[in-house]
């Protein structure tokens, strides 16, 4: 969310996001033919007692290859008629009946318990060859079964594609009510929410350091806007910035020593660097317009920001010291909320158009080849990028009322409707993987 929309919800002090999520995926596509891998995940084998375990590892499994738009799900109708289920030996499995479905590829799971941990043996093989692609042997506590099914679809994609994928990946953003607001964390796909914080106030805007131990986010707690970080294994915030005026906008540098944000203490908006524990203030801008929504590159040696200095607010790039301003964004109109992708190439933000509203767009990081990611309709902003650079999340009123969603940057561009059942949502930061 971007520092415009910060002082709107602060004059509001009403909550961007208020729709509550139900648990259907809705993925819409438009463009060229489908060239996605296809795959046949049937449900794993289990020990007794381990069924549902087995058979919700498969489904999360499904949903996360689906999810990279690299691949394409077999349908269980489609399975060879003579197919009754795994057996907890691989070698069982007939690969002539599957060669006889159009799938590349067919992934096998045997999960059984020793004490309290889940154990799964799971395997990717090749179909046509039959020969092994992936295999690993899996361990998590027993009320972790989904996570091990997301750190073996992570070594599926890196396989594939050189990339691991973001299964094991987490969203952190602010749920609740109008007035009333927290910072939460779940998996990726909405799964699994928990409560951060318990101020008993309105907090939002979550910035995730880049180990994911702690969150930066602005808090009402004590009655004005101010900058918090929260420690996830204390379990407590301490102050980053109670300055006079605007806090707002935290940004994490990729060493998680530094945090950059915007304050408006001078008179106008700029934007200022500190040491994460709040000490160490520098002020990096200098201009009569207002700055701000800073966002380091990977190296830490540049911010992306926006100005107005322009006249119109624009994306900005300057060295991470403040110097060498240059403007990158071209598309027209107004731009905001810049985001770094992890490898460095592109930019993500937010652009406001005459006759599209605010839409998201993503662009070559030296402002080149912006193209239009999101479709028009409602309110987009809050561009988050995943770890392997293949997503974008985003909040989103398309539905009629706010929610996250998720776009794959490269074509046919999947949208992905990411839900939490019964919350609602706004600034969603996509966390590194576990």
């Amino acid at each position: 969310m971007s520092v415009r929309s910060v002082i709107v919800f602060c004059m509001a002090t009403a909550g961007f996001c208020g729709w509550a999520w139900g648990q259907a995926v809705e993925i819409g596509s438009v463009g060229s033919a489908d060239r996605r891998l296809a795959v046949a995940i049937p449900d794993f084998a289990a020990a007794p007692g381990m069924e549902q375990a087995a058979r919700e590892m498969a489904q999360v499994a499904a949903y996360d290859l689906d999810f990279t738009g690299l691949f394409a799900i077999v349908a269980p109708a489609s399975y060879p008629p003579a197919f009754q289920g795994y057996t907890a030996d691989p070698t069982q499995i007939d690969f002539t009946a599957w060669r006889s479905v159009k799938t590349a590829y067919l992934i096998w799971g045997s999960v059984s318990l020793q004490g309290n941990t889940i154990v799964a043996e799971m395997r990717m093989f090749d179909v046509p060859s039959g020969t092994q692609v992936v295999g690993q042997r899996l361990t998590a506590s027993r009320d972790l079964p989904r996570l091990i099914a997301h750190r073996f679809t992570e070594e599926v994609v890196r396989k594939v594609d050189g990339v691991p994928g973001i299964g094991s990946t987490e969203v952190f953003f602010s749920a609740g009510k109008p007035g009333a607001k927290e910072i939460y964390v779940a998996d990726y796909d909405g799964a699994n929410p928990k409560q951060l914080t318990k101020h008993g106030s309105i907090s939002i805007l979550p910035k995730a350091s880049p180990d994911g131990s702690k969150v930066a986010y602005v808090s009402y707690k004590d009655r004005y806007p101010y900058l918090y970080v929260f420690d996830r294994a204390t379990g407590r915030s301490t102050v980053l910035s109670k300055s006079v005026g605007l806090n707002a906008a935290p940004s994490w540098s990729p060493d998680g020593r530094s945090i950059a944000m915007v304050l408006s203490k001078d008179g106008n908006s700029e934007i200022y660097v500190k040491n994460s524990d709040g000490t160490g203030e520098r002020r990096l801008t200098r201009d009569p317009a207002s700055d701000t929504s800073p966002a380091f590159d990977p190296s830490g040696n540049q911010i992306a920001f926006v100005s107005d200095r322009g006249g119109h607010p624009q994306i900005y790039v300057m060295d991470s010291n403040g110097g060498n301003p240059r403007r990158v964004s071209m598309v027209g109109g107004r731009a905001y909320d810049p985001i770094w992708s992890p490898d460095g190439k592109l930019i993500a933000f937010v652009s406001e158009q005459s006759g599209l509203g605010c839409v998201i767009y993503v662009m070559n990081a030296d402002g080149s080849g912006a193209r239009q990611l999101s479709t028009s309709g409602g309110m987009n902003e809050s561009p988050s990028w995943s770890p392997d650079s293949r997503h974008i999340m985003f909040c989103s009123t398309r539905s009629g009322q706010p929610g996250l969603w998720a776009v794959n940057v490269l074509p046919p561009c999947d949208l992905h409707r990411i839900n939490v059942k019964g919350m609602s949502c706004e600034g969603p930061c996509w966390g590194p993987r576990r």
